[in-house]
């Protein structure tokens, strides 16, 4: 019986490596999932081109999992069984902290979480750690969903995080600052609760060919700079309702804060570099325009129940969203076209 597995191991900086490792086995309260669908996150290619802290080599990286259930340890019931689909939450709460306590796992202040700490799903199989089973952390699929489909939950529920604190109506005018895959998302959650117009702001035209093609919202490319001004144009001149930051630009929050009207809520949804946070503002458009400002990170279980609800429909245009597909031992490729910039969203198939 083969013991082994095929994975992509990252050992460092531009160093992934297609190598047979040992398999993983479920002990007491452990689950064991085939990976079927991997999707790459921003955060993948952050790590391949510059490591991260809580990514020790050689690592497995990979958590917008979709995968089959293949074995489960001692002590396991959750509504699990063996040839099950599922997807998988990516962090791990202590348990103990307060914000563990009120279930709000994504901001335990000492979580981990799969692909970074914990084994990911760049690989043929994948160990669920006894604390996330116990947790909730993997959540049954239907089997008629489609993989590619089920491969957008993970990062369609940091969206949902983010756009709950929003509460975007029908009518509400919105502006969404870049068009990479959760720019794009941004959009269509937003088009689809009704907002008019969702402009999507980007200084990649190739990017915002998308936004026309599926038609989620109202092109602006501010490569040339002027970005406020354009974006006000691009909505005949009037300030927005909502306005989110789906990008890494510590520009993009303060362009945001200049384009909101009176009782606006934005959400800053990406990090700007840490060595580079401190933003300037003028907080008295925030106190005299009753300007909500939120935060977001990752995402917690509601959200991927949510997501799962919501890539269920057929509104919105979701196997499109995933423009290539690589094996598992084309891995480095997949990197190429995400540091390329190329489509939208990569998925990495590991059957």
């Amino acid at each position: 019986m083969n013991h082994l597995m095929k994975a992509a191991v990252f050992h460092g900086i531009r160093d992934v490596r297609i190598e047979e490792v040992p398999r993983p086995t479920a002990g007491p309260g452990e689950v064991v999932l085939r990976v079927l669908r991997c999707s790459v996150c921003g955060t993948d290619k952050r790590i391949f081109t510059h490591g991260q802290k809580n990514v020790v080599p050689p690592a497995i990286t990979g958590h917008e999992i979709v995968g089959t259930v293949h074995e489960l340890g001692s002590g396991v019931d959750k509504g699990l069984r063996i040839g099950q689909e599922a997807v998988v939450a990516t962090v791990v709460g202590c348990g103990k902290c307060i914000y563990c306590q009120r279930k709000q796992y994504n901001l335990c202040d000492s979580f981990t979480a799969l692909g970074y700490d914990y084994a990911g799903g760049f690989a043929e199989y994948v160990k669920i750690p006894a604390p996330a089973v116990a947790q909730g952390n993997v959540i049954p699929i239907p089997g008629s969903m489609s993989r590619e489909r089920a491969a957008l939950i993970e990062p369609l529920s940091c969206c949902l995080n983010g756009q709950e604190y929003l509460s975007p109506q029908p009518g509400d005018r919105a502006v969404v600052f870049g068009a990479g895959p959760i720019g794009l998302m941004h959009a269509s959650i937003l088009k689809a609760r009704g907002c008019t117009p969702v402009i999507v702001a980007d200084v990649s035209q190739e990017r915002l060919d998308y936004v026309r093609e599926f038609e989620l919202g109202l092109p602006v490319n501010t490569s040339a700079g002027d970005a406020v001004n354009k974006i006000l144009a691009a909505g005949a001149g009037e300030k927005y309702d909502i306005a989110i930051t789906a990008c890494s630009v510590k520009a993009a929050q303060a362009d945001a804060l200049k384009l909101v009207r009176k009782k606006a809520r934005v959400s800053f949804f990406a990090g700007v570099p840490k060595d580079d946070p401190i933003l300037p503002m003028d907080s008295n458009l925030i106190h005299y325009n009753e300007v909500s400002i939120f935060g977001c990170f990752a995402s917690n279980l509601q959200h991927y129940h949510q997501a799962l609800a919501m890539v269920s429909r057929d509104d919105l245009p979701w196997e499109r969203f995933l423009t290539h597909r690589f094996k598992l031992q084309d891995m480095v490729k997949a990197y190429a076209v995400i540091e390329a910039g190329q489509g939208i969203k990569t998925v990495i198939d590991c059957e």
